[in-house]
């Protein structure tokens, strides 16, 4: 067989990483990628301390599907510091008669001389290095001292995977900030999910969160919370609020019934709505919030409210688009996301509104004053374009 062989921390896995796999794959048409979950690098300390289980866990999530690739522990059940050299030499003892390659990206490819001895490494494997979009490092020229030095089997590869960095990954998760879709679906919802990269308070309230509810809410919540994170960056609200409040938005999913409507203080007599009244009451009492503005988008972000903020519209709308969610019709939802939040809540609203009296429920006050609030809103904001449109006609 002719196996590829790419390493790393893998901390988390990104979708280059599945590139790199895939492009070495296909040029070099190789039988097996072996994606190697490093224990312990030589060279870096794991940042935050993720658990080698864990990271390997999320390797084979974003392998799922693909041919001729694995996530492998080998280095992991040996133990020890995860060097190439002894990696390449367990491997040959497995697959003797096999040709094994290095895979890595144009900003490895001079760090070679680097390793732990390089010239033994070179001598048990050909080299496969591909390019990284952006990025110029004079491959061809490096390849050829590695040729000239070591006596190395080094090819180049046409195909380009993106720059994407671990580390901004994680920088981006512990700020409350989207992370672009640099991660596969799977890995992102499982890494909301598991919660190592996040900062060690909202880990704790997760913890909480996690115990309470059942495993489908659960999911919900943390996919509310990796929408929440990017409508926060469109919408220019705060992102750290923002995560808190998705997070906690459903709190009080799975208590009991008559404990919800208790907590809630509602007399409108309509069950659905008892969760978000006893969420704000419940994550002040067991949770230790004291923000308002994160209380009150917690209570709104199933009726709305006459006066609800773009804060509170925020928790509302990623609740409804959620990416795990998959009601009929949440694709329109998603689709008709802008940055006119007022627009977006106004139809919104009236749409769930026209579900519910649809199916012969009652429909809460609160979200019919969110939609004549919304109504207003508009009116008042065609009122000022009329007014400026006519001023700029008198001027001219």
């Amino acid at each position: 067989m002719r196996i590829g062989l790419l390493g790393g921390t893998f901390n988390p896995i990104h979708r280059a990483h599945v590139q790199m796999a895939r492009i070495a794959r296909d040029e070099a048409n190789l039988d097996l990628v072996l994606l190697m979950v490093a224990a312990d690098p030589p060279h870096k300390r794991v940042d935050g301390e993720v658990p080698s289980s864990e990271r390997l866990r999320l390797a084979q999530l974003a392998l799922s599907g693909e041919e001729r690739m694995q996530a492998s522990d080998l280095e992991i059940r040996r133990g020890g510091k995860s060097y190439t050299l002894l990696t390449l030499l367990e491997l040959k003892e497995r697959y003797p008669n096999d040709t094994i390659s290095i895979v890595i990206g144009s900003d490895t490819l001079a760090d070679l001389p680097n390793w732990y001895h390089p010239d033994e490494v070179l001598a048990l494997a050909d080299v496969l290095c591909v390019p990284r979009i952006g990025i110029d490092e004079h491959d061809a020229e490096t390849a050829q001292m590695l040729r000239e030095r070591f006596g190395a089997r080094v090819r180049l590869l046409s195909a380009k995977a993106d720059m994407i960095s671990s580390s901004e990954i994680r920088r981006r998760l512990q700020e409350g900030l989207p992370t672009e879709d640099w991660m596969p679906g799977p890995v992102e919802q499982a890494v909301y999910e598991g919660g190592e990269y996040f900062p060690a308070e909202v880990r704790a309230l997760q913890e909480k969160c996690r115990a309470a509810l059942s495993a489908k809410r659960y999911r919900h919540v943390c996919g509310t919370m990796r929408a929440a994170a990017q409508l926060a960056v469109f919408w220019k609200q705060d992102e750290k609020r923002a995560r808190i409040a998705a997070l906690l938005h459903d709190c009080a999913k799975c208590l009991d019934p008559l404990a919800q409507e208790v907590l809630s203080g509602d007399e409108s007599g309509i069950a659905p709505v008892h969760h978000a009244f006893a969420g704000a009451v419940l994550a002040k009492m067991e949770y230790g919030v004291t923000d308002e503005t994160i209380l009150r988008a917690i209570r709104l972000h199933t009726t709305g409210e006459w006066g609800m903020s773009d804060f509170d519209a925020l928790i509302y709308t990623a609740d409804l688009v959620e990416p795990t969610r998959t009601f009929p019709g949440v694709e329109e939802y998603r689709a008709h996301l802008s940055a006119d939040i007022d627009a977006f809540m106004h139809d919104s609203l009236a749409r769930v509104c026209g579900l519910i009296e649809k199916k012969g429920w009652k429909r809460h006050p609160a979200s019919m004053r969110a939609i004549e609030y919304y109504e207003e809103k508009q009116r008042a904001k065609n009122a000022r374009n009329t007014n400026h449109l006519n001023q700029t006609e008198e001027n001219n």
